[in-house]
């Protein structure tokens, strides 16, 4: 016997709790929904490589060729201190295309899928009064 089953307090245990209802049609099984799900991931993973391969060849530089990195390219500014800024300018452009790659690619799909769920909602609902309309009602007993 459990201290929630006592009145005692505590969380319940996992047999008390009714099971979820399942979703009659869930958005994650469409091939459109996979589709995007795979695009993003892959636009992630090929942002996340550039960056990290920017960085790493930065470091690397600085810590292998440190006369490399010194080499004066105008005036004060060495290579070194312009790949430094560089790293900045890479950040910027892959969050420019992160934003281009969100605006025709995930975006057209994601207002298609929500229109198909506005659409299984609407049918759900339909469906649902529909089958409270024609229910064969028990004998009602009314007071006088």
């Amino acid at each position: 016997m459990s201290w929630h089953s006592m009145g005692l307090g505590g969380p319940p245990t996992p047999y008390e709790t009714g099971p979820e209802p399942a979703e009659p049609h869930s958005v994650s099984r469409e091939p459109t929904y996979q589709s995007l799900r795979r695009s993003h991931r892959r636009f992630g993973v090929r942002a996340t490589a550039v960056a990290v391969g920017g960085f790493l060849l930065y470091v690397l530089l600085s810590s292998f060729a440190p006369g490399l990195m010194n080499t004066t390219v105008s005036g004060h500014l060495t290579l070194g201190l312009a790949l430094g800024l560089g790293q900045f300018v890479l950040m910027g452009v892959i969050v420019w295309r992160y934003l281009v790659h969100i605006r025709t690619r995930v975006t057209p799909v994601v207002r298609g899928l929500r229109g198909l769920v506005r659409h299984h909602e609407t049918a759900a609902r339909e469906r649902a009064a529909f089958e409270t309309r024609t229910a064969p009602r028990e004998e009602e007993f009314r007071p006088w």
